[in-house]
């Protein structure tokens, strides 16, 4: 509560200011530092940035596991891990003291697009949903310690001049989290063959349908009607929605057989305990109609669009292109991206409880380099076009970090 305290003053005097008058033109902002800035939730915030592919090894406090943990620090007396160097100020829930906090890594997607701009503000969270996006007087609420992430923005928009406001959510609305410890218990834990497909289905269409977009618009009128109020008009800069890359691959394409429980190689050393039956739901049912529910949303409000369903493709946990870290990998010569996993696995378990549960299946440093990549080339695009554009970010086979280019979203 201190935090909230601290900041009242501040919310409280900008929410005074007339934006009626003075602020109606982009004139407003000529002159002031230009800014990008992402909005949402952990697949933007760059929740699991610590890790530089995955291995299957019990966690060491001393030594960099093959060159994955990048919260190792070495000096003269010994190596020890410091998560704070990579999720600075964001490691810990200053509500609860626990280490689960908005996890806003140095190597996140804004970061990592390098887009030419004077200052990048990270606001995302992981955990976010549409509410925690809002504005507090438009129903929005506080989490983790911090106003909502439109109430920052607007703070920020009257101090830069704002040229992207790239938004990541959806998910934990829908509770995509659920669905995935779900899944993982049935494998590990349920009879064979409870697959956790047939309890999620339904309830899923039926919020991606009605419920989940129309959050999202609401997100997508309120960021806008913040930015018109504090002199960014419509147009002015560039605002795009994003899809989420998949964590898993489609059964044919993973490198281990399903197997059985624990027993299984997709449990260790693969970390992605999952039957085929629901990765391929996962797949195309849950990431695609994820996709599939943006892309309607991004057209309806006119607003860009960036699909990364297909981003990770042979990169995935445990897909037979890629391979876990491996003595001889190290911190400063890291498994190469183009062998990698660019996902998180399973960090949970005796073989592999590696950091925190809540990085599994995000998006590791790779995975944020790719993510950044994508995000940079979607700019450029609207930029340039000057229109609503939508593309799908691809990587190219055999190759790295490198090789990831969009395409145009073609629609059926």
């Amino acid at each position: 509560m201190t935090v909230i305290a601290a900041l009242l003053p501040v919310y409280l005097a900008a929410s005074s200011v007339n934006s009626s008058a003075a602020q109606t033109s982009s004139d407003r902002i000529q002159g002031k530092p230009t800014a990008v800035v992402s909005l949402g939730d952990s697949f933007i915030s760059g929740e699991g940035g610590r890790w530089q592919g995955n291995v299957d090894m019990a966690y060491s406090h001393t030594d960099s596991m093959y060159g994955t943990d990048r919260a190792t620090v070495c000096d003269p007396s010994g190596c020890r891990k410091d998560p704070t160097r990579v999720y600075d100020g964001s490691y810990t829930d200053p509500t609860n003291g626990k280490e689960n906090g908005c996890h806003r890594s140095d190597v996140a997607e804004l970061t990592e697009s390098h887009i030419p701009v004077d200052r990048k503000f990270n606001l995302a969270c992981s955990g976010a949903v549409t509410d925690n996006v809002l504005p507090l007087a438009a129903g929005g609420r506080l989490f983790k310690g911090e106003w909502p992430q439109a109430d920052q923005l607007e703070d920020l928009a009257r101090t830069y001049d704002i040229k992207l406001v790239q938004l990541s959510i959806g998910g934990n609305d829908l509770g995509f989290s659920d669905i995935i410890r779900s899944c993982i218990t049935r494998f590990l834990a349920s009879p064979v063959g409870q697959y956790c497909w047939k309890v999620f289905d339904w309830d899923l269409k039926e919020k991606l349908k009605r419920e989940v977009p129309n959050k999202i618009k609401n997100v997508i009128d309120q960021v806008r009607r913040v930015m018109r109020e504090t002199g960014h008009p419509d147009g002015s800069y560039a605002f795009a929605i994003q899809s989420y890359p998949s964590p898993v691959p489609l059964s044919p394409n993973y490198r281990y057989s399903q197997g059985i429980g624990f027993s299984s190689s997709r449990y260790s050393p693969g970390g992605c305990p999952f039957y085929n039956e629901d990765t391929n739901w996962a797949r195309m049912d849950v990431v695609k109609g994820i996709a599939d529910m943006l892309e309607g949303v991004a057209a309806e409000k006119n607003v860009h669009y960036l699909d990364l369903q297909w981003a990770f493709d042979g990169h995935e946990v445990c897909a037979k292109t890629a391979r876990q870290a491996r003595a001889g990998d190290t911190l400063t010569h890291p498994i190469p991206s183009r062998e990698a996993e660019w996902m998180r696995f399973l960090s949970a378990g005796i073989s592999h409880g590696q950091g925190q549960v809540e990085e599994s299946f995000h998006p590791n440093s790779y995975g944020q380099k790719v993510l950044g990549r994508c995000l940079k080339g979607l700019y450029d695009l609207a930029r340039s076009a000057g229109r609503r554009v939508e593309y799908t970010c691809l990587n190219s086979r055999h190759q790295g970090v490198e090789g990831v280019h969009l395409e145009p979203l073609s629609r059926p």
